[in-house]
């Protein structure tokens, strides 16, 4: 509680947009006394940040100290500008990266983008603090990425599920066998679900799985720890389960997980992640039960959000008026297939176009004029839909 009032007083005296939440709600830093007075605060949703930002580039006035000063800037989709705000393992994967094994004597292949997008650094920064050597492979590139695991002798990969099974394909392709011409024996991944077919494989090939939840705004929320069901939650961040409408957390249904950091330099208080969970029974508040979907119009394919006024923007522009986006998983791997109404054939140039906006090569498909259901969402998450069913 300490922490936790120190960086309330400190993001009222210094950060003008948390001042003006609390002011608008009629608070003081004094009226925060326990963690249960959070919930007097109003939640601050993720899907708010890109117009917030918008008005008082580039942090909407929630950070602490100058753009400048930022060891580095990054723009996720949304646009939102996320600040590493110090060198160092600054998003705090470093927790659930020890638990999973990764350490010194490790030599680890961190296939996440280092390009605008923070993951690359997030995993880089917290592996080097647990002393593990680091290859910054980024995405793609496959024969070269399982050239470089055979040469260097790989012992970790962080990354996504989806990627990692690409990767496997590639090493059977080639006739190598893991333990001997690879030796990679531990995965850690994040961004995407992790199917049982992506379970079955690692295990017969000897490779132990953890995986985590975080954000890029949050760092670590969560993550694997084989002591108990769901994933365990941080040590580091205050985490609330909360009623979408109304804020107020919850003990014994799903909500929106909502997250507070204890960092002075970009002090997100109340941030509401825009992801679904619910607290495992018998362990609420210290477990959550993964991510069961999402609060809003975002979808998370390949490890980016897409968004319904992201494609609205582009599609718009190109004199389509009527969509809808289906996000499925075909053998391991997210497709998203964007079905758009006209009676034109659609330009290839499109697809770059809309990748260029939402990071992710859409499968385009032109449908007749009327053929779209105006009453369903214009993203629609049918891999959701099966985990529900399943």
């Amino acid at each position: 509680m300490d922490a936790l009032k120190a960086v309330i007083q400190y993001a009222y005296d210094h950060a003008a947009g948390f001042k003006a939440v609390m002011a608008e709600s009629g608070l003081t830093p004094n009226d925060i006394q326990t963690v249960h007075d959070l919930d007097k605060i109003p939640v601050l949703k993720k899907d708010q940040l890109p117009e917030l930002q918008a008005r008082n580039l580039p942090f909407g006035k929630f950070a602490t100290i100058e753009a400048a000063e930022m060891a580095r800037i990054f723009m996720s989709p949304g646009p939102i500008y996320d600040p590493q705000t110090h060198e160092g393992d600054f998003w705090r994967f470093s927790e659930a990266l020890a638990v999973a094994g990764f350490g010194k004597g490790d030599i680890v292949q961190n296939t996440f983008s280092y390009h605008l997008s923070p993951a690359g650094f997030m995993f880089d920064s917290a592996l080097r603090r647990l002393g593990a050597a680091v290859i910054p492979a980024g995405t793609g590139n496959r024969e070269l990425q399982i050239q470089v695991m055979k040469d260097l002798q790989v012992t970790g990969y962080t990354g996504t599920p989806s990627f990692f099974s690409i990767l496997l394909d590639a090493i059977e392709e080639k006739g190598w066998t893991i333990g001997k011409e690879i030796v990679i024996n531990k995965v850690f991944f994040t961004a995407e679900m992790v199917t049982a077919d992506m379970k079955r494989r690692c295990e017969e090939n000897g490779i132990l799985i953890y995986e985590g939840y975080g954000t890029a705004d949050c760092g670590c929320i969560a993550y694997e720890d084989k002591a108990g069901p769901g994933l365990k939650v941080t040590n580091s961040a205050i985490v609330q389960i909360c009623d979408p409408l109304t804020g107020e957390a919850v003990v014994s249904s799903e909500g929106e997980i909502v997250v507070t950091l204890l960092d002075k330099s970009y002090p997100l208080i109340r941030f509401g992640t825009g992801d679904l969970s619910r607290w495992v029974e018998g362990y609420e508040g210290e477990r959550i039960a993964g991510i069961l979907g999402r609060v809003s119009d975002g979808v998370k394919v390949k490890g980016m959000f897409v968004r319904e006024r992201q494609l609205t923007l582009v599609l718009s522009e190109a004199g389509y008026d009527t969509f809808q986006g289906i996000v499925t998983k075909v053998h391991g791997q997210d497709e998203f297939e964007l079905l758009i109404e006209t009676e034109e054939e659609l330009s290839t140039k499109l697809i770059g176009k809309i990748q260029d906006v939402i990071r992710i090569k859409p499968i385009l498909k032109k449908v007749p004029l009327g053929s779209i259901n105006r009453k369903e969402k214009r993203i629609v998450d049918k891999r959701i839909m099966e985990v529900k069913n399943s």
